[in-house]
Protein backbone atom coordinates (compact mmCIF):
# COMPACT_ATOMS: atom_id res chain seq x y z
CA UNK A 1 0.00 0.00 0.00
CA UNK A 2 1.09 3.54 -0.78
CA UNK A 3 0.63 5.87 2.17
CA UNK A 4 0.72 9.70 2.21
CA UNK A 5 0.66 10.66 5.91
CA UNK A 6 1.55 14.28 5.14
CA UNK A 7 -1.32 14.97 2.74
CA UNK A 8 -3.85 17.35 4.20
CA UNK A 9 -7.56 16.61 3.89
CA UNK A 10 -9.61 18.69 1.46
CA UNK A 11 -12.73 20.41 2.78
CA UNK A 12 -15.06 23.37 2.26
CA UNK A 13 -14.81 25.96 5.06
CA UNK A 14 -18.11 26.38 6.94
CA UNK A 15 -19.43 22.94 5.90
CA UNK A 16 -19.75 21.57 9.43
CA UNK A 17 -22.18 18.78 8.46
CA UNK A 18 -19.94 17.69 5.55
CA UNK A 19 -22.66 17.61 2.86
CA UNK A 20 -20.44 19.65 0.47
CA UNK A 21 -22.75 22.69 0.62
CA UNK A 22 -22.47 25.66 2.99
CA UNK A 23 -26.00 26.62 4.01
CA UNK A 24 -28.15 27.29 7.07
CA UNK A 25 -28.03 23.58 7.96
CA UNK A 26 -24.33 24.01 8.77
CA UNK A 27 -25.01 26.83 11.24
CA UNK A 28 -27.80 24.79 12.87
CA UNK A 29 -25.59 21.69 12.98
CA UNK A 30 -22.79 23.60 14.67
CA UNK A 31 -25.10 25.34 17.16
CA UNK A 32 -26.58 21.95 18.05
CA UNK A 33 -23.09 20.54 18.54
CA UNK A 34 -22.04 23.47 20.73
CA UNK A 35 -25.17 23.91 22.86
CA UNK A 36 -27.12 20.64 22.90
CA UNK A 37 -24.70 18.60 24.96
CA UNK A 38 -22.37 17.82 22.08
CA UNK A 39 -25.26 16.63 19.91
CA UNK A 40 -24.09 15.36 16.56
CA UNK A 41 -20.50 15.05 15.49
CA UNK A 42 -17.86 17.18 13.83
CA UNK A 43 -15.85 14.89 11.55
CA UNK A 44 -13.91 17.90 10.28
CA UNK A 45 -13.35 20.54 12.94
CA UNK A 46 -11.27 22.47 10.40
CA UNK A 47 -14.37 22.89 8.20
CA UNK A 48 -16.48 23.87 11.23
CA UNK A 49 -13.97 26.64 12.06
CA UNK A 50 -15.70 29.07 9.68
CA UNK A 51 -13.65 32.12 10.69
CA UNK A 52 -10.34 30.17 10.74
CA UNK A 53 -9.30 31.37 14.19
CA UNK A 54 -8.17 27.91 15.31
CA UNK A 55 -11.11 27.16 17.62
CA UNK A 56 -14.68 25.97 17.12
CA UNK A 57 -17.01 28.26 19.05
CA UNK A 58 -20.18 30.35 18.70
CA UNK A 59 -18.37 32.81 16.40
CA UNK A 60 -18.27 30.14 13.68
CA UNK A 61 -22.04 29.70 13.10
CA UNK A 62 -22.38 33.50 13.34
CA UNK A 63 -19.75 33.79 10.58
CA UNK A 64 -21.66 31.33 8.40
CA UNK A 65 -24.96 33.16 8.97
CA UNK A 66 -23.31 36.51 8.19
CA UNK A 67 -21.99 35.09 4.94
CA UNK A 68 -25.37 33.63 3.98
CA UNK A 69 -27.71 36.43 5.02
CA UNK A 70 -25.74 39.65 5.46
CA UNK A 71 -23.56 39.61 2.36
CA UNK A 72 -20.28 39.07 4.18
CA UNK A 73 -17.34 38.12 1.96
CA UNK A 74 -16.20 34.55 1.31
CA UNK A 75 -14.93 32.54 4.25
CA UNK A 76 -11.14 32.11 4.65
CA UNK A 77 -9.43 29.56 2.35
CA UNK A 78 -10.47 27.00 1.48
CA UNK A 79 -13.58 29.13 1.38
CA UNK A 80 -17.23 28.24 1.14
CA UNK A 81 -16.92 28.57 -2.65
CA UNK A 82 -13.82 26.39 -3.04
CA UNK A 83 -12.54 23.03 -1.88
CA UNK A 84 -9.02 22.27 -0.71
CA UNK A 85 -6.57 21.89 2.18
CA UNK A 86 -6.22 24.37 5.02
CA UNK A 87 -3.34 26.79 4.29
CA UNK A 88 -3.16 27.90 7.95
CA UNK A 89 -1.58 25.93 10.76
CA UNK A 90 -3.72 25.06 13.79
CA UNK A 91 -4.60 22.04 15.92
CA UNK A 92 -7.88 21.34 14.09
CA UNK A 93 -8.25 18.59 11.53
CA UNK A 94 -10.53 16.13 9.78
CA UNK A 95 -11.07 12.44 10.41
CA UNK A 96 -11.00 10.18 7.38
Amino acid sequence: PFDHPTLQPFFRRGDSNQDLVVDIADAIHLLTFLFAGGGGSLPCTDAADANDDGVVDVADPITVLSRLFQGAGPLPPPSDVSFGPDPTSDLLGCTP
